[in-house]
């Protein structure tokens, strides 16, 4: 089959999918001018400008990373609705979609980019610590949780207050360091400089894989997420990490990992929960690229 593909273009996530599917998919990814048979609008948002820039035969996918409801007005749901269906990472986002979402909606999970899956190398890790870390705990948060390109005021969803609220009763109880990446975190980063938390901020790091393997805990403290990525990326690592109950971390983390606030984080960081192993093997055996790519392939083929 021919595949068009409409991701964000901004060297982010989506982008990355992207290239994954390219690399490991069976079917052909050509332009929207090339006649395809699959429309798969990754980025939702792109979609109410592109849809009618394909033939009448090709079949229309749109994909649904999370919605959130404090923001429906940001969504057309009225162009996402003239989609052939609607694909979702998660059940928590396939349930919200289901009460806005009128066209059929598939749930298949997102993969571990394969670029997260480069072998640890030690030499670097150890020179990266001793860059950042003077024996602190390094408790690292790399996301984009900021409105606008600074930051200065939380995006909610991302839960950047909640990470704050962790982060200082942590400050108060052992010695920490925040290990920072993404754009737009000013929010965070004033946060961190009004409690007197040390942090260093890489907004743009050119080796994420080894800021991952510095790492004590990972904490993803969102309010909705589609995956996120650092979930995957994390466990595969072997990162401890802690998440609330969003996107993917109900099917990925072990239970223990699984946060219902920043007293939850708190004590679960103080208690040295470890759930490494369990959380790997997760990733390793059912979200790997090459046999992820090929439930994607499945499905589309299915929409002849």
């Amino acid at each position: 089959m021919k595949i068009a593909l409409k991701s964000q273009g901004a060297g982010w996530v989506l982008d990355s999918i992207v290239k994954d599917y390219k690399k490991f998919s069976r079917h052909q990814i050509v332009s929207l001018n090339q006649d395809p048979d699959v429309l798969w609008s990754i980025s939702l948002f792109s979609y109410p400008s592109i849809c009618s820039q394909v033939p009448q035969k090709c079949k229309k996918v749109i994909h649904v990373h999370h919605i959130d409801e404090d923001k429906l007005p940001d969504y057309n749901f009225g162009s996402f609705n003239t989609a052939d269906a609607c694909l979702v990472p998660n059940k928590i986002t396939e349930i919200v979609a289901k009460k806005y979402i009128n066209i059929p909606i598939v749930r298949i999970p997102y993969w571990l980019l394969s670029s997260s899956t480069l072998p640890k190398d030690e030499a670097k890790i150890m020179k990266t610590k001793k860059q950042i870390s003077n024996g602190e705990v390094l408790i690292g948060s790399f996301v984009k949780d900021g409105n606008g390109n600074n930051g200065n005021t939380p995006k909610l969803s991302k839960g950047p207050d909640i990470l704050v609220d962790v982060l200082k009763k942590l400050h108060s109880r052992i010695k920490i360091k925040v290990v920072l990446a993404g754009y737009s975190r000013n929010y965070v980063v004033k946060s961190l400089d009004k409690l007197g938390i040390p942090y260093v901020y890489l907004k743009k790091h050119d080796d994420i894989n080894t800021l991952y393997d510095c790492l004590d805990w990972y904490l993803v403290t969102s309010r909705s997420e589609g995956g996120p990525q650092s979930i995957l990326e994390a466990s595969y690592r072997g990162i401890n990490i802690l998440s609330t109950k969003v996107g993917m971390s109900p099917e990925v983390l072990h239970t223990d990992c699984l946060c219902d606030g920043a007293d939850d984080f708190v004590r679960k960081i103080l208690a040295n929960t470890n759930q490494t192993w369990y959380n790997k093997l997760s990733v390793r055996d059912k979200y790997m690229a090459e046999s992820m790519v090929s439930v994607y392939d499945d499905f589309f083929q299915s929409l002849r």
